[in-house]
């Protein structure tokens, strides 16, 4: 019989006491049976560790500080053993066999370096908290379906070709992270997995679409328990986010949804949030990083301009390259 390949599940916690048993206790009853747990503590000061430690044969990472998603996930990447590697939020459960059709599909095509798996409603199982992510006239992946019942229709529920995967529950293969060099740890969080997504799609990378892994979402606590620091590094990032990887033409193209765009956060900043200054220091931050990726937007956007035709083929978001 032949050996199946090592999946290495890395799980990023940050004072998730509340969420890790039933991600843990789902990981454990997964039935594909090639893989190793690595939960990475980002320096929790809750329960955590005390949860983690009562689970037997699991890998903890265990750092001093919050170095963030991109950081923390980059850690577990660096002892992770196995062919391919799954990077899951706190606020997951998991389906038995989430596993099984990802590496089945990821052993077929070694062209393939991403899996994005079927997020769903943890509270309402039938409902959508993310297929995919595809392009936007905004110039950011936004979630395919979020808030939607899932149906047979094929963009829900056949496999097929899109340009980025759910941040919270993606498959990697390993060999592509350590070409294209991991998470971004600039970002420290918030739209690192579309900045992976997209420089492994310049890179001639593809990400597959698999509706058969499914997850479950609860959406995350922690982090979310500070607005600001939400508002920060998200408007932050957008900002980095785009000029890391479009060419001008296109933001220009897209310029009047841009402007709508920084209209609407700012009222929310503002009015809902109450964080104008967070909001603000996030777009002075951003530009005063700019530079840092100067030579490395030269790079992305001749890449990116090579595939452009592709590129346009999902920017609706409507349809797939369905297999």
């Amino acid at each position: 019989m032949t050996k199946k390949p090592l999946v290495s599940i890395i799980v990023l916690n940050w004072n998730g006491a509340e969420l890790l048993q039933s991600c843990l206790d789902s990981l454990k009853k997964i039935r594909f049976d090639s893989f190793e747990i690595i939960v990475v503590d980002n320096g929790s000061t809750d329960d955590s560790l005390r949860i983690i430690e009562s689970y037997k044969n699991i890998v903890v990472e265990q750092l001093t500080t919050n170095v963030g998603y991109a950081s923390g996930n980059n850690a577990g990447l660096k002892i992770a053993r196995g062919k391919y590697v799954c990077t899951l939020n706190n606020d997951l459960v998991v389906a038995p066999d989430m596993l099984d059709g990802p590496v089945k599909a990821l052993e077929a095509d070694a062209t393939i370096g991403i899996i994005c798996c079927r997020q769903m409603n943890y509270y309402e199982r039938q409902r959508i908290d993310s297929l995919y992510g595809c392009p936007s006239r905004y110039l950011l992946f936004k979630p395919m379906g979020e808030g939607k019942p899932f149906t047979d229709n094929p963009l829900c529920s056949e496999p097929g070709y899109v340009i980025g995967a759910n941040g919270a529950s993606a498959i990697y293969r390993k060999e592509m992270l350590d070409r294209i060099g991991g998470f971004d740890d600039r970002f420290f969080a918030y739209h690192e997995e579309s900045d992976l997504c997209l420089r492994a799609f310049e890179r001639g990378w593809k990400c597959l679409y698999v509706p058969a892994a499914v997850v479950y979402h609860m959406k995350s606590i922690s982090f979310n328990k500070t607005k600001k620091l939400f508002r920060y590094f998200h408007e932050r990032n957008r900002i980095l986010f785009i000029y890391k990887h479009f060419p001008v033409s296109m933001i220009m193209k897209n310029m009047v949804w841009l402007v709508i765009m920084e209209l609407r956060l700012l009222r929310i900043a503002l009015f809902k949030e109450k964080v104008l200054v967070a909001f603000l220091k996030s777009r002075f931050d951003a530009v005063a990083m700019l530079p840092q990726f100067r030579q490395e937007r030269k790079e992305n956007v001749a890449l990116f301009l090579k595939r452009i035709k592709r590129y346009r083929e999902l920017e609706s978001g409507q349809k797939i390259a369905v297999l």
